[in-house]
């Protein structure tokens, strides 16, 4: 299958809508984000899912479908996390574009970020943004 084609981030317009993504939230994929920052302990352990482990899938998910320049800098994160996700639900995320601007030889881009949970219920919102040489 062939790779699929990213958009470069400095060409997505403002209101642009990134296509929902869903996926499961596995397992194995939280045992590796709990040893990657070192983490754990019972409360997680095949229960919760770390609302920090959703706000980095999410940051994944906006990746395979934007390409970044060389020099980006990730300015600023800004997450509001709205209810407990437990280990095997399905999530779905939701990106706009909210800000490209373009000052001198620079972009200043901002995607506004949705998740919910299988029942449609927001778990996670916030805003992530970038400059772009």
């Amino acid at each position: 299958m062939p790779d699929k084609q990213k958009i470069p981030a400095g060409r997505l317009a403002e209101g642009y809508e990134f296509p929902a993504v869903s996926y499961r939230l596995e397992p194995e994929v939280v045992a590796a984000y709990l040893k990657a920052v070192g983490a754990g302990g019972s409360f997680y352990d095949d229960k919760l899912v770390p609302p920090t482990a959703i706000a980095a899938n999410v940051l994944a998910v906006l990746s395979d479908n934007m390409s970044l320049p060389s020099g980006t800098i990730h300015t600023r994160q800004e997450m509001e996390f709205k209810g407990a996700v437990t280990v095997g639900e399905t999530i779905t995320c939701y990106a706009r574009v909210s800000r490209n601007q373009e000052r001198g030889k620079f972009h200043f881009l901002n995607i506004d970020i949705d998740v919910h949970d299988q029942k449609q219920r927001p778990v996670l919102t916030g805003k992530t943004s970038f400059i772009l040489p």
